[in-house]
């Protein structure tokens, strides 16, 4: 090989020592010069705000450089390099400085490596390396015999350090337990091995530990059951059985990365070395994924774009089947750059590119169970739980979850926001209604949603979108989506929000013939059955999901303009919430000091879209630890939760269907108590439960009681049915000379359904209705049961049962004899059904 093609294939070998000993230039930047010295001479001073300090030093014991941390009021953690150099720049008052000493500057590169004095004074002991100085440190104080270092930038910036003088010696490599410690110490393998270090090995991390854990952390309970085993012995028994090491990623022939990306280098064809040919910007092959079945094979990448933005993708393999340009196109709209002339050669890096590491890869947002534990994942990369690192999102696209995005501080969030729904019941209602996603799977409760109806600029989209905030972005753009759209589009939006929350605004923009359709496939957790090109079914989306909707209009009206009912189990799954809260100002009870409600609008959807995407990660980071470490503690408060809802606000006897949208509204009502208690509302104990059961309230009033809708939809249909046909379909009988009752033979009825006469009671005279069994059933309960029918109008005593309870009398007709009629009284018309 020529020697440009070896330089090439270790892009990441140690300077030599006459590069190391090369003037360095001094930096020139727009603010001024900056020249680092090394060593320095004397060590540094801690600054001031300041939690930490460590300082680099050489074999002799001189300081080198440092690392100082500082802890942020928002439980953020920095940590910047401290350098001794001499540095001229302008202060922000324009003047010239001048000064040598020690700065917050990085120092000459290469850097050194944390630890060298202890190295240089054991040559003989064991090395442990680890990543940051903290651990090193912790480490230090376990493992008295090896020698502890750590380099300085992680991941990063590991080729920037120099690991030359762990040349020839034993290095064990402990890394943090996330997927940042295991790149860092995949680049760590191959540096070390660059510089001929005699036995490489990494400890393997056993499954059970908190995702980010390392030595500096206490260890589980759980690994230390046995009280007569010490934490300390337990992880030597960790360093002593550690394996051998290997770079998770094995590069395929010819491909290379460095700092400047993805290479390919073609075979030499003649005397002239051959050119490296540019494939991508750089990027971290993370792991390969599939579905555990070993079907959906894909690659898990990460990479940072032009402005320090993170991403990831788990690419379908099945992709690279494709010419290429679809996989480099998603990838290029989220910032990472790939060449148009090398589509190809991206194309067969991702299809032999392999990996030690293997992640679970799923199709569906939410929760999932690993060999590692739970785990709850997002369509953005976000994962919590015990099983964070098993499994991974796999989508076509690479720009999916970004409308679960961050801005602004969970302070931030709930004094702008969630602060304006105390005292707001449709508010709170909705924002309440954003946590009850993720209890669905623990609490074992169906999909469905609710409904805020009511007059344009009543506030419903306000609310909205303050309950999509708690997810992201809280607009359009972001976790609120537009009613318009197919069924079939649903489907991929119901699994990438699975778990969280579907919010879909203005009904009246949706499809009426499709929308009753979109209702039970959503509540149903399963997509379309889709046969492939084969003929063969192809693999339904799935999801568990609450919705919340918002529209001028109920459901039953959207549907009736297609001519189509709504059913029952429409009604019941996506509930109708009326948007008026009766105090006069739409959907606003309380204006919390703003001079108007339309103020107080427009302040929530400003601050919606400001200050979002805090409250969901912070409400799941308790949950996941509650799932993971107190199951039944959590079982216990989601039960005594909706029981006491229940006692509080279901009316006995109530219908199942009533039973189950009060499960609903209690399911509300917990996420927004959980999400008080874990301190993520700022809210009052008891403001969830009050406002979910204030709108319970509402929509059974509206409703009409606490009978089936079935048996209400009968009795209105029958009602209808009457006042449409009362003179034309029934033929009115009188008493003949001999008292029998007989029909006038001067009107003729065309279409008959059955009789009518009058009869006197205590109250006065009043008509009967005598309807003929099968036009009852064809005609008067078309597209209904009619049994259960004809029991609804006896219940509701407007059909007369005769003496032995059948629904029928036997009465004697003209023409006809006796015959068997459903009476119906007059009663019926007066419209009061309970």
């Amino acid at each position: 090989m020529n020697l440009l093609a070896a330089s090439l294939q270790e892009p990441f070998a140690p300077l030599s020592a006459q590069e190391q000993n090369t003037n360095i230039p001094t930096t020139i930047t727009a603010s001024g010069t900056w020249n680092p010295i090394s060593p320095a001479p004397h060590d540094p001073k801690m600054p001031s705000k300041a939690s930490g300090m460590w300082i680099y030093r050489d074999a002799k014991g001189r300081p080198l450089c440092a690392r100082v941390r500082f802890d942020r009021e928002d439980g953020r953690k920095e940590v910047f390099p401290y350098s001794y150099g001499h540095r001229v720049w302008t202060d922000r008052s324009g003047r010239q400085r001048d000064e040598t000493g020690w700065h917050m500057k990085q120092g000459r590169k290469p850097l050194p490596l944390y630890g060298l004095d202890r190295l240089a004074n054991d040559p003989d002991a064991r090395v442990l390396l680890v990543e940051g100085e903290k651990t090193a440190d912790a480490a230090a104080i376990l493992f008295p015999d090896f020698v502890v270092i750590t380099s300085q930038g992680g991941s990063k910036a590991a080729e920037n350090n120099d690991w030359s003088a762990l040349a020839g010696r034993n290095v064990t490599i402990w890394p943090d337990n996330d997927e940042a410690g295991i790149s860092w110490a995949d680049k760590a393998i191959i540096l070390l091995r660059g510089t001929k270090a005699s036995d490489i090995r990494m400890v393997q991390l056993p499954v059970g530990l908190p995702s980010g854990w390392d030595l500096a952390d206490e260890l589980p309970d759980a690994m230390t059951q046995d009280q007569e085993v010490l934490p300390v012995v337990v992880l030597r028994s960790f360093l002593e059985h550690a394996k051998p090491a290997a770079p998770n990623v094995e590069m395929p022939n010819g491909y290379y990365m460095n700092r400047h990306g993805l290479y390919f280098l073609p075979d030499a064809t003649g005397d002239l070395p051959p050119s490296p040919i540019w494939v991508a910007a750089p990027f971290e092959v993370v792991a390969e994924t599939n579905d555990g079945t070993g079907l959906a094979w894909g690659l898990l990448i990460r990479w940072e774009d032009r402005d320090n933005r993170l991403h990831q993708w788990a690419i379908p393999k099945k992709l690279v089947h494709g010419d290429g340009k679809e996989i480099a196109g998603e990838l290029t709209d989220a910032g990472l750059d790939c060449s148009i002339s090398a589509v190809r050669h991206l194309r067969q890096f991702i299809a032999s590119v392999k990996t030690k590491t293997r992640l679970r890869c799923v199709d569906r947002s939410g929760w999932h169970k690993t060999a590692s534990g739970t785990a709850f994942i997002l369509p953005n990369g976000d994962t919590m739980g015990e099983g964070a690192r098993s499994v991974v999102f796999q989508s076509t696209r690479a720009a999916i979850g970004k409308e679960f995005a961050r801005a602004g501080t969970l302070e931030d969030w709930q004094r702008e926001v969630a602060s304006y729904a105390e005292g707001n019941s449709r508010l709170a209602l909705s924002i309440s209604a954003a946590f009850a996603g993720p209890l669905l799977d623990i609490a074992s409760e169906q999909s469905g949603g609710l409904h805020l109806v009511g007059k344009a600029q009543s506030g419903k989209s306000t609310a909205a979108y303050m309950a999509g905030s708690v997810w992201g972005r809280g607009d359009r753009d972001g976790m609120v989506r537009a009613w318009r759209g197919t069924a079939n589009g649903l489907e991929g939006v119901a699994s990438e929000t699975s778990d969280t929350v579907l919010i879909l605004d203005e009904m009246g923009q949706a499809d009426s013939r499709e929308v009753g359709d979109i209702i039970y496939m959503l509540a149903n957790n399963t997509g379309k059955m889709r046969a492939g090109r084969s003929g063969t079914s192809r693999t339904r989306k799935t999801w568990r999901v609450f919705f919340l909707s918002t529209g001028e209009i109920t459901l039953a009206a959207k549907m009736g303009e297609a001519g189509k009912r709504v059913m029952a189990g429409q009604e019941v799954r996506l509930v109708n919430v009326s948007a008026d809260a009766g105090a006069s100002m739409g959907i606003f009870e309380k204006l919390h000091g703003m001079e108007t409600a339309g103020a107080l609008a427009d302040h929530l959807r400003v601050a919606s879209r400001t200050w979002y995407g805090t409250a969901a990660p912070a409400f799941l980071t308790h949950l996941t630890r509650d799932r993971s470490m107190a199951p039944d503690e959590l079982d216990k408060a989601i039960k005594g939760m909706r029981q006491k809802f229940s006692t509080a606000f279901l009316p006995d006897g109530a219908d199942g269907q009533v039973r189950s949208v009060a499960a609903r509204f209690a399911l509300v009502a917990t996420g927004g108590e959980l999400a008080t208690q874990y301190g993520v509302l700022p809210w009052r104990q008891g403001e969830a439960f009050d406002a979910a059961g204030a709108c319970f309230r509402s929509w059974l009033s509206e409703r009409g009681g606490a009978g089936a809708t079935e048996d209400k939809q009968a009795i209105e249909q029958v009602r209808a049915f009457i006042e449409e046909h009362g003179e034309s379909r029934f033929t009115n009988l009188g008493p003949g000379t001999e008292g029998e009752m007989v029909a006038n033979e001067n009107i003729r009825t065309n279409y008959r359904v059955g009789f009518k006469r009058r009869i006197g009671t205590p109250e006065g005279d009043q008509w009967q209705y005598l309807m003929l069994p099968e036009m009852f059933r064809k005609e008067v309960c078309k597209g209904l049961d009619a049994k259960r029918a004809a029991r609804a109008l006896c219940g509701a005593g407007y059909l007369l049962p005769d003496q032995s309870g059948r629904m029928s009398q036997s009465v004697r007709l003209p023409d006809m004899g006796r015959s068997r009629v459903y009476v119906i009284g007059s009663t019926i018309m007066g419209g009061d059904d309970e």
